[in-house]
């Protein structure tokens, strides 16, 4: 099987991921703001919330297991992987897709942060102090991902073991309410059904999005073919079953009509431990969690197109580094989107528009999990294992179908407006294309 290979910049080993960076990439880009409402949303569903969970689940480690297994064959992320199954028209098409929608999650997860803050704050809840905190919170992470792939990574695991503690801590009531015999609140009795249990699979679904993480920090991960497999499957399987398990834990320690019309039931759960200030632990947990989903979104959409930018496909800028290896042209350029997305979000015109964006670019992520779904059965890197892999290009299928026409429309139209940028690219700097052309090399 012949390899396609960008020729991305000599990182030195110091500077790239280590294996508890590259899992924490996973871990933090899966747990996001989100999870803290997932108890809200699915208080009313009672069993078929866990059976819901663990369909989704599977469904999504299927998902993990066909790029893992891609990470693991060949090096180079998911632009090489796509390049070599279907062309790099296709692998850019796919790129740019998955960058305008984590260039839209730096946006919207930057307004999180100063939502959650809000809770303590009210008056960065709107206005200009919330477009204060969350350009803030954009020019922080910036700083810190010039500073190099691994100063990100440090900011990954810290923010990942912060935003655990609530999570754990549900659980850890639970058991002491068990072990000590006090009863603990059952879940709503609603009838196990399918209409049941695929509307709380919807409500699950997009909230385990961003297992891709290690897949798209390869070419600055050390070992990737052996760490970045691990810590996708391992990373993607440990967010599931904690998201089950934190989840049940709220529901079993909160009344399923008190946490249905919750606006912070990890707080309302936690608060018999610690009293009023649980809300603001909470509240201030959420921000660091967004603001930790928001580094590894700006490391992702950088080394994205700096990749499409070393293959000749975005300008000159995109491929730029500075002297601690990191992107500086893509980051500058990413962060500056997601600013103005930022601005734009202000305008009271523009609220709607915004909120369907954001709907949108979920739809451009999922490009990438059917298409390199696709590419693993192409080129059958699934061994014995090819079902797991035919399984996940289904339920990427089943993922979009669920989002609706319009927002499939729209992201097709986003999709394929990155192609005259590419001819543009390509037409200005034919030399530079030539020269990152991707090489065909034996496996």
């Amino acid at each position: 099987m012949a390899a396609v290979r960008i020729d991305i910049h000599p990182e030195p080993r110091s500077r790239m991921l280590g294996k508890w960076m590259s899992a924490a990439m996973v871990v933090g880009s899966m747990v996001g703001s989100g999870i803290y409402l997932l108890p809200t949303t699915l208080a009313p569903y009672g069993m078929n919330l866990v059976i819901a969970f663990v369909l989704t689940g599977l469904g999504t480690m299927c998902l993990a297991f066909a790029m893992a297994r891609l990470a693991g064959k060949i090096p180079g992320g998911p632009f090489v992987y796509v390049a070599q199954a279907f062309g790099e028209q296709t692998a850019f098409v796919t790129l740019w897709s998955y960058v305008l929608s984590q260039v839209t999650g730096i946006a919207g997860v930057a307004i999180a942060v100063a939502g959650a803050l809000g809770h303590i704050w009210p008056e960065v809840v709107s206005g200009p102090p919330l477009i204060v905190v969350a350009i803030g919170s954009i020019l922080v992470l910036l700083l810190v991902n010039l500073r190099g792939a691994r100063s990100a990574g440090a900011l990954q695991i810290l923010t990942v073991l912060i935003k655990l503690v609530p999570l754990i801590a549900v659980m850890i009531l639970v058991l002491g309410r068990a072990g000590s015999g006090q009863n603990l609140d059952p879940l709503e009795p609603t009838p196990v059904g399918i209409a049941g249990i695929t509307t709380a699979a919807a409500l699950i679904l997009f909230s385990l999005t961003g297992f891709e993480a290690a897949v798209m920090t390869a070419n600055v991960t050390r070992d990737s073919t052996t760490t970045v497999p691990r810590a996708t499957i391992l990373g993607t399987g440990f967010t599931a079953i904690i998201y089950l398990l934190s989840t049940v834990a709220v529901l079993l320690l909160l009344p399923s009509v008190v946490a249905a019309s919750s606006g912070a039931p990890f707080a309302d759960a936690i608060a018999p431990l610690l009293g009023s200030a649980a809300g603001v632990l909470v509240a201030l947990i959420a921000a660091v969690s967004a603001f930790g989903t928001a580094n590894s979104l700006l490391l992702i959409a950088a080394e994205s197109t700096r990749t499409m930018g070393l293959a000749g496909d975005l300008p000159p800028a995109f491929r730029r580094s500075n002297s601690a290896g990191a992107p500086v042209g893509a980051l500058l350029i990413c962060s500056a989107a997601a600013a103005l997305l930022v601005l734009a979000s202000s305008s009271k015109n523009f609220v709607a528009v915004y909120v369907f964006i954001t709907l949108v670019s979920t739809v451009l992520a999922l490009v990438l999990y059917v298409v390199c779904a696709a590419a693993a059965v192409k080129l059958r890197v699934g061994g014995k294992l090819t079902a797991i892999v035919v399984i996940g290009v289904l339920y990427a299928i089943a993922m979009f179908v669920g989002s609706g026409w319009e927002p499939l429309l729209w992201g097709a139209v986003l999709a394929i407006a990155g192609l005259p940028l590419r001819w543009l690219s390509r037409t200005l700097w034919p030399s530079r294309e030539a020269e990152a052309k991707p090489a065909a090399l034996p496996e």
